[in-house]
Order: C-alpha cells, then structure tokens, then sequence
C-alpha cells in the first residue's frame, strides 16, 4: 500500500513543461472558438453580403455532423489501442485538414450567389468542426491521466484556459491593429469591411493553428508510456450507445454540470455574436481603442493563471464557482445597463468617447477596467468548472468500470456547441426583430451612427437574457456535490488505476 501511495504521489506533480504543453495547443482552439463566435455571423452577413438568417442557419446545421463526431470521437479516443496511446493518433491527424480550411473558410470564391455562399460557408464550417473535434476532444482528456491532484487539476485547466484566451485575443487584436488598418483604400474607410483584411487573418490563424496542435501533440507525446492503456475487447453499435448512455447518466453531479454548460453555452452564443456590434456601434469605438481594450484583457488570464488554484485550495471548487460566478454574472451586464439609461433617459452616465462636445470621456478607461475584472472571474469560473468535470472522472469510473475522459468531455463539448449554434441564430433573430441596418446603410443612411432607439432596444434584449441564462447556469453547480476529501478518497482507491474492461 505504501509503495501505491507513492506512486499516486508521484504522478501528481506536474512540472512546468507538462503544464506548458498541455496548455499550449488551446491556442488553437481558442483561435478557432474566436473567429467562430466574434467575426463568422459579421465577416458573412457584414462583408460578404450573405443574409444574417442564412449565416446563422448554416452556423447551426454544423450541429448534425457535431452530434456524430462528437461522441464517436470521445468513445473511440477512450478504447483507441495503438504505440501511440489512446489520444496522439486523433491529435495528429487533426493539424492539417483544420488548419487548411480554417484559412479558406476565410477566402471564398468571388461572385458566389447567396445560396451558394451559404453552401460553402457550411461545408467550411462542418470540415473544420470534425476535424477540431478530433484535437479538442483527445487533447483535453489527457488533463484527469496527467494528474490526479485536486489542486494541480485546476491549475492544468487555467493553463489551458491562459494559453487559448492568448490564442484569440492575439488574433483579434491582429483584426484592429493590423489587417483592418492595412487594408484602408478609396472604396473601404474602414478596412474591416474589406474582404482582403479577412484573408490575411485566415492566413495567419491557420498557420497558428497548426503550430498550436503539432506543439502540444510532441509536447506530451513523452508522456504515452504512462497513460492508462484500455483493455483489448470488440466493439459493437450495440455496445457503443449503451455504454454511452450509461457513462453519461451515472452521476447526478455530471448532470447538473451538463446542465450547465448547455446555459451558459446559450447566453455565450449571443454574447459573442454581438460582440463586434456592440463595439462599433454601442460604444462607437474606433480600430485604436479596441486595440486598446483588447490589450489589456491580456492581463485577465494571468490573474487567472494565479488565483484559479489559490481558490480552489482555499475554497474549494464548488464554492469558488458559486462566489466568484454570482459577482461576475452581475457585473459583466454593468456598463450596458449604465449606456441603456444613457441612451433612454439622457442622462449621460457614461458618455461616447466621440462626442466632440466630451473628448476627455472616461468610457474607454471604465472599458478596459471593467474587461480585465470581468475576463479574469470568467476564466476563474470555467477552468475551475472543467477542473470539477476532471474530478468526475474517478467517480463515475467506480460506478461504471470505464474510464471515459473523452466520453465526458465531448458530451459536454457537443451540447455547449448545440445550444451556442442556437445563440448565434437567436442573435440573428434578434438583430432582424429590432431591424437593425447592414453595414451600407449605416453608412450611407446614417452617417456611420446607429440610431440610438435600435441601440437601446438591443441592449433590452442582451442583458436580460444573460443574466436570466448565466444565473439559471450558477443554480445547476448547485448540484455538484463531489467534495474534495470524496475525491481523494476516490483517487486512493486501486480501481481508478486500472480499466477494468468487461
């Protein structure tokens, strides 16, 4: 028993290295989850000229092929017997086909009619959603192998959670700071409107996210030999859907947790949609100031980086989620309801930064304050979140035999993707509800400004819809009841280290 518990001791110290490469690949996800969710639905309908109900739908009929690869993929990455372990082979083969048309997701044809625009948008979209599947899933699933420590857990998802915030923040800021500016002519004042701008950024983010899969892929490729090697069996259809089922209804703390990502996954879906609006139009922010903003949010994912496991050690999981997500959830919807009663009542609480009867207004700085608090408690929530789902994984293993990482990990991942694709159709329907004006329009009916009752009755729909999403959210973690002296004892129990098998 003691030379066991040496073992168990010894595999929970993670260095630096592991942390780091375990980490690093997200930047690829996080690259891809940010052109997905902040410049698909505007670059398609704003750009390109495709109707924002045809860029939403496409955006959600990626959903079907989600729904099958998905799963299929996290089962077979859990049973996968090879030299190169269960996870590798899926990662590797993921780098390229992503990466390639990730870059002409970005690059359509010129003269396409809206149908066909529409088709290539969702064959793009579908072949890179497969393919990310592939890395996400595996990739993610090595975090609960690498370590069994409740503390290092939670630590290796902020890593993660630090290296695909840097991922999709430098890729954004790259979108303000060079191909919008660089790409200015006669016909484009503003060269986010310029379909080369788009391209370059395809160009970029693809090479990035090659580099990012291959990286971690070496990084932890050492790592193989002392990965948990699954039992030799034959698989049937039969077998596939009934072990399914069984993992993902065996514990009623998974379930409130599944619960919770499809809640959040919908108000992230609408959040992120309307992120470019809000930033050209709601705040009137020009390319410098975005920059700006974007800059400092590089600041939220250190502070994370740092306090995630601190919490979680002090605090435990459970109540680090419930205390830190309770004040975010209130506090990100802050300055949108502030401009709301700026822009109902007049009363000028936070005044545009381009108003030339106000130049020295303090909106830019409240902005960029307000974002690094509001980054950095949402990375604390969410790396801490998945640190509790890695904790599951030796509790739902005692219940079923299995241990299913990848099972877990791409259930969750679907559902968030599922109800995030309705998001993003919603936000459509939200912008042709209050009949907000395409690009044109605003530009050569109303001067480059939205009108300020369309303004107002977007922000009456965003944060109502935020908080009631992300609170409902918050009261799901209510059911997580796993403790940290449970998940220790399950971690010292002989079974969590084997798969039994049948």
């Amino acid at each position: 028993m003691i030379e066991f518990m040496e073992d168990v001791n010894q595999k929970s110290k993670l260095s630096f290295s592991t942390k780091f490469y375990y980490g690093f690949g997200s930047i690829s996800f996080g690259i891809k989850n940010n052109g997905f969710s902040y410049f698909v639905l505007f670059v398609y309908s704003s750009v390109l000229g495709l109707p924002a109900w045809m860029a939403g739908l496409a955006l959600n009929l990626v959903l079907v092929a989600d729904a099958i690869t998905d799963p299929l993929v996290g089962y077979y990455s859990d049973r996968l017997r090879s030299r190169w372990g269960r996870r590798h082979p899926f990662m590797y083969a993921a780098a390229l086909p992503v990466a390639i048309t990730y870059f002409f997701l970005w690059t359509p044809p010129e003269s396409l009619t809206d149908w066909q625009l529409f088709s290539y948008l969702l064959a793009c979209a579908i072949i890179i959603r497969v393919f990310i599947t592939f890395y996400e899933i595996p990739s993610v699933s090595l975090g609960p192998e690498l370590t069994d420590n409740y503390v290092d857990r939670t630590s290796l998802m902020a890593y993660r959670y630090f290296f695909g915030w840097f991922g999709g923040l430098t890729t954004y800021n790259l979108v303000w700071f060079w191909f919008g500016p660089r790409n200015v002519t006669a016909e484009y004042a503003d060269g986010r409107y310029n379909p080369a701008a788009w391209s370059e950024y395809g160009f970029v983010a693809a090479v990035l996210i090659f580099l990012g899969i291959i990286v971690t892929s070496i990084g932890t490729h050492k790592h193989i030999p002392d990965l948990i090697e699954p039992p030799q069996r034959k698989i049937t259809l039969g077998a596939v859907f009934r072990e399914l089922f069984e993992t993902l209804l065996a514990n009623r703390s998974y379930i409130f947790l599944f619960l919770s990502g499809l809640l959040v996954a919908i108000a992230g879906g609408i959040e992120a949609a309307f992120s470019v609006y809000f930033d050209s139009y709601f705040w009137e922010l020009d390319t410098n100031e975005m920059l700006i903003r974007g800059c400092c949010i590089y600041l939220s994912p250190i502070i994370a980086l740092i306090l995630a496991p601190k919490l979680s050690d002090r605090f435990g999981k459970k109540q680090t989620v419930m205390s830190v997500w309770a004040f975010q959830i209130f506090f990100a919807a802050l300055p949108f309801a502030l401009r709301y009663i700026d822009l109902t009542y007049g009363t000028s609480i936070l005044p545009l930064n381009t108003n030339e009867e106000n130049p020295t207004s303090w909106l830019l700085t409240f902005l960029c304050i307000h974002v690094v608090i509001n980054v950095a408690a949402g990375i604390i929530v969410f790396s801490t979140l998945s640190s509790m789902l890695m904790d599951l994984v030796e509790d739902i293993q005692l219940e079923t035999g299995r241990r299913e990482e990848g099972v877990l990990f791409s259930a969750r991942s679907f559902a968030d993707k599922a109800v995030s694709g309705f998001g993003l159709t919603f936000a459509g329907v939200i912008l042709t509800i209050i009949a907000f004006p395409d690009s044109s329009v605003i530009r050569e009916t109303y001067n480059g400004i939205v009108p300020e009752t369309i303004l107002a009755n977007l922000a009456l729909w965003y944060v109502p819809i935020c908080i009631v999403s992300f609170s409902a959210a918050l009261l799901m973690v209510q059911g997580y009841s796993l403790s940290r002296t449970a998940h220790e004892e399950n971690v010292a129990n002989p079974d969590t280290k084997v798969w039994k098998g049948d």
